[in-house]
């Protein structure tokens, strides 16, 4: 998947603020707190997880606040603007929804779990750049609110269950690494490129992603190229590669 992000996009709360959804605190208190970290707010991942409420366009992500903007970009599929279909093979949305409908959705009786893709404003506010349902209960959301927590180093059915992030290390043909962290490609393994690897692959005009052949990102990979992307884990084995782009400023 083709994405330019500012070196602040994919990242990850770091506030450690476990105030939503409790009495003691009101939604200004939250904003406050968070808000009072914001400038030494840093990240290496989207926010993931339940979406909650806080004020019209404001929401928050396991105690992380963010603001939307005018050119936040919205995907639904599941529960917000459900449609047949509109999951990809991963569970995240496909079909092209609005504010309204996610704020609805937010303060329903139903559990929204979403990634967002956010940045630093010029008021040093984290907005979000694009906001995805998702399906919690696939693999990729084993440790995301809502579903049992994994604890380090074990994940669903005894296994391990990670999701890393950063440049792929090429290990062997078929086997990598990020940040210390290595596994090996299956035959069902997702790869979405179209950045470095399979430059000149031809994006899905519904989803917008570039489908990469193993041997093709492989060989990128054993050149030497630097390849940036996020890494679903199970067992060893990647479920997902998908490479994306940092822009510097």
């Amino acid at each position: 998947m083709k994405r330019s992000f500012r070196t602040t996009v994919l990242a990850v709360a770091t506030s450690g603020l476990t105030v939503v959804g409790s009495s003691a605190c009101s939604p200004e208190d939250v904003v406050d707190a968070v808000s009072a970290d914001d400038s030494d707010w840093r990240g290496e991942d989207a926010l993931m997880g339940q979406l909650e409420y806080l004020a019209p366009g404001e929401f928050v992500i396991d105690g992380q606040a963010f603001f939307v903007s005018e050119e936040t970009r919205y995907v639904g599929g599941l529960n917000v603007c459900p449609a047949e279909d509109g999951l990809d093979d991963v569970g995240f949305g496909l079909v092209e929804c609005d504010l309204e409908s996610f704020e609805a959705a937010a303060r329903g009786d139903v559990p929204v779990h979403v990634k967002a893709e956010a940045e630093l404003g010029d008021d040093d506010e984290l907005v979000a750049v694009s906001v995805t349902e998702y399906d919690s209960a696939t693999p990729y959301d084993s440790g995301a609110t809502g579903a049992p927590e994994a604890a380090p180093g074990e994940g669903t059915g005894g296994g391990t269950d990670v999701r890393v992030a950063g440049e792929l290390e090429y290990v062997s043909p078929g086997e990598y690494s990020v940040n210390g962290t290595a596994f090996h490609v299956a035959e069902d393994t997702v790869i979405h490129a179209g950045i470095y690897a399979c430059a000149d692959g031809v994006q899905d005009p519904d989803t917008g992603v570039v489908a990469c052949d193993f041997d093709e990102f492989d060989a990128t990979l054993s050149n030497g190229a630097t390849v940036l992307a996020e890494v679903e884990v199970v067992d060893g084995i990647a479920t997902s590669i998908t490479e994306y782009e940092v822009e510097m400023y």
